[in-house]
This record gives C-alpha cells, structure tokens and sequence, in this order.
C-alpha cells in the first residue's frame, strides 16, 4: 500500500506571525521595550530573483523628522497619507521580502527582524533612530550598528528554541507553499507623502 503524503494545513498569515515574533522580541528585549506593536503594520512585498534590489527587510517610517506629521520643503507642505491597521494608527511599516528573506536561514531571518527593529526611534514618535548627522540611519558603520543590538539578539536566539516560532523562522518560502493550502499576507505599497498645500 502506497504511503499517502501529509496533507497540507488549512492556511498561515504571515503577516500575523511575523508580528507575534516582533511582540515577542520588544516584551523581552530592554533596547527595544519603547516599541507599540499595535502602531506597527507588518506587510510583505516582493523581491524576486533577478528582479534587481537584495532587500531583505525594510523599515518605512509614517512620520518625519522628531515625529512631525508634515515637512515643508521648497515651499510646500508635506504629510504622510494616514494607515490605520486594527483600529490604531501606524506609526511605521515594515516589509519583508518574498522569497529573499524567508529563504534566509532562521537565525538570519532573526537578524533581519532586530535590524528592521533597532531603527525605530527610542521615542517611537514615527521617525527613525538618527545615528549621526550625514549618515543618520546607520551612522559611521553599519557593523557598529549590528553591535548595538548583539547581545540581545544572540540570548533571544536562546530563547526562540522552546517556542514555537522556531519552526515557523525555519520554514523557506518552498516549505510554506507546500505546507499550508493559502499563504496570506498584509500587501501595500510605500505610502508617499503629498503634497497638502501649494
């Protein structure tokens, strides 16, 4: 008698787990405890293969610099178009990628996500963590900011084992398609700002 293959589950959100795995890491890690889960809309976007870009993750902030809802440049006057997502208003998106970075391994996956995170302001006001005055989002070295983030990354590693998000991290793009019947995902493209006065 032939052996009959697993049937797949029913359905995954990725999404939804991916932004478990956020809430998970700001309730246990002190660097990142400012952070409001519930003002973050986690989204998927797409980088296929031979498409161009090597993004992994990317964090969209929804406010500009110190938190202001509007910019004036060259005489106009600036905001960023309000997302609300489950009856909050989104201070900061973050989009990761298919199938680049669910074909990282876990751990990697892990640091994409810590990355992602340690952008975020420590007055979580919508703007990003400005680490020097030309080179304001990394500052002098990208190394250095990794290290920023290094040890709290490494014992939530740790920790990530007696979870269950540990097999989720461990899935690749090929195994989520073949494990679940759907794969569902929040989609949106950057919102822009625009103009609200001329």
């Amino acid at each position: 008698m032939q052996k009959r293959s697993p049937r797949p589950d029913d359905k995954i959100d990725l999404s939804l787990e991916l932004t478990g795995i956020i809430q998970e890491i700001v309730s246990r890690c002190l660097s990142l405890g400012h952070i409001d889960v519930n003002r973050i809309l986690v989204c998927i976007g797409s980088n296929r293969i031979g498409r161009g870009g090597g993004l992994y993750g990317k964090l969209i902030p929804l406010r500009f610099k110190d938190g202001s809802s509007v910019l004036r440049y060259r005489g106009r006057l600036y905001a960023i178009p309000e997302i609300s997502s489950n009856g909050h208003s989104c201070l900061y998106i973050i989009y990761f990628y298919m199938p680049r970075f669910f074909d990282l391994p876990w751990e990697e996956k892990l640091r994409v996500m810590f990355h992602e995170l340690y952008h975020i302001s420590p007055r979580f006001d919508g703007d990003i963590r400005r680490m020097g005055a030309v080179k304001k989002a990394h500052g002098h070295s990208k190394k250095h900011f990794d290290s920023l983030y290094a040890p709290e990354l490494h014992a939530f590693k740790n920790h990530l084992h007696d979870t269950a998000y540990k097999d989720f991290l461990s899935m690749n793009s090929r195994d989520l398609y073949s494990r679940y019947r759907r794969v569902t995902a929040v989609k949106m493209k950057h919102p822009k700002p625009v103009i609200i006065n001329s």
